[in-house]
């Protein structure tokens, strides 16, 4: 019999062993600090920062003029593409609000949606996805035993989004990624590419894929390079704080907050508070609370004694999953006692990112990407 190894915790965040892939260096620190410390250092001056938000939205409303937009932002109904929404309008743009719907919202995030849309006096463009397709889709990923299996909802959101801007003619897409207040989650608990996407339906499903917008490797580089379409973390440029976005969006719009990250999707509740805790023994709160530990918002004993306490998913939302996706007990017991597998047991882009590297980073430099992917996706490559 195997004797289990301890678990190992990094000396300063909330990661540990149960991210099968954390190094850690001489003092205990894991790689996934250090992921920050660059960015931390990228966006260190508050005065360089505000200078280069000015610099950039003046360049996002020249490049917008004379369109009925001058960029995109994706919107969930959450607390960080809301205040995305709100900081656009402070800042005189004139964003384009796009949603995927993947047929899983809560009441609160539709109404959040609402609320700040109506109160902006913004368009709105709402993708819904073919509910079969996708039920179908996303069964393929729980039958694929990988903790995967919100990349469906993530790679639509981010093929909406790319599509959009493009149809508008739009350079900018503005996000609400922030390496302040959430870190970056681990690529063996969530790699995100459309192949992958593929590969697990053309195992696992049964319906063509139509409506879900799906993006590849190669659909990435076509609307980065050729239709020039760059990815902005606006909010790495302004002094973030979760706690105060929601008070403000709250007092402002009378914005409803949902209780937990990503929590404003029912689907997403389930997978990253049920699913993948129960299934893998992967506690996504490790990683999102980590941010705020870095950069001081919480204490590490803060953050330790939050994680001692049960993922808040009730028995109700794992039963309405179930059934909405019409899996029967006996099916979805089954999927929970499969053989666990992770995304390298299928065929996806990664050997191809590994050519990428020197690439990659020029497109970081120049601003097309998110220092936060590259930190992600070519970790270990």
């Amino acid at each position: 019999m195997t004797e289990k190894k301890p678990i190992q915790s990094c000396s300063r965040c909330l990661c540990d062993t149960t991210i099968s892939t954390i190094r850690f260096d001489e003092k205990g620190v894991c790689q996934y600090c250090h992921s920050h410390d660059i960015l931390a250092t990228q966006f260190a001056d508050a005065a360089v920062n505000q200078k280069n938000l000015e610099l950039m939205v003046e360049k996002i409303k020249a490049d917008g003029k004379g369109k009925d937009y001058d960029c995109v932002v994706g919107v969930s109904g959450g607390t960080d593409s809301s205040y995305v929404l709100h900081l656009c309008k402070k800042l005189g743009l004139r964003p384009l609000a796009v949603h995927f719907d993947n047929g899983w919202n809560t009441k609160q995030a539709a109404q959040n949606i609402h609320k700040l849309t109506t109160k902006l006096n913004l368009d709105l463009h709402t993708h819904v996805v073919d509910w079969e397709e996708f039920r179908d889709l996303q069964v393929s990923f729980l039958k694929a035993a990988t903790p995967c299996i919100e990349v469906p909802t993530d790679v639509g959101i981010h093929g909406t989004l790319f599509r959009t801007a493009a149809k508008e003619g739009l350079k900018y897409i503005l996000g609400g990624q922030s390496f302040k207040t959430e870190g970056t989650v681990p690529k063996v608990w969530s790699y995100m590419d459309g192949t992958y996407i593929n590969t697990v339906h053309k195992i696992f499903g049964t319906k063509k894929l139509k409506s879900h917008t799906n993006v590849t490797l190669f659909d990435v580089f076509y609307y980065t390079f050729v239709k020039g379409i760059k990815q902005v973390p606006i909010l790495n440029y302004v002094d973030y704080s979760k706690t105060a976005a929601k008070s403000e969006l709250k007092e402002v719009y009378g914005w409803e907050d949902y209780s937990g990250h990503h929590y404003e999707n029912i689907y997403s509740r389930f997978a990253f508070g049920w699913y993948s805790f129960h299934k893998f023994g992967i506690d996504k709160r490790k990683v999102s609370y980590s941010g705020p530990v870095r950069t001081g918002q919480i204490t590490r004993t803060e953050g330790l004694e939050k994680l001692k306490e049960l993922p808040d998913v009730p028995q109700d939302i794992v039963d309405y999953v179930v059934n909405k996706l019409r899996l029967s007990q006996a099916e979805f017991d089954a999927i929970l006692k499969s053989p666990n597998k992770t995304y390298k047991d299928y065929f996806t882009s990664e050997n191809i990112l590994k050519h990428m590297k020197t690439p990659a980073k020029l497109s970081i430099k120049w601003g097309y990407f998110t220092p936060v992917l590259y930190e992600k996706y070519f970790d270990g490559l």
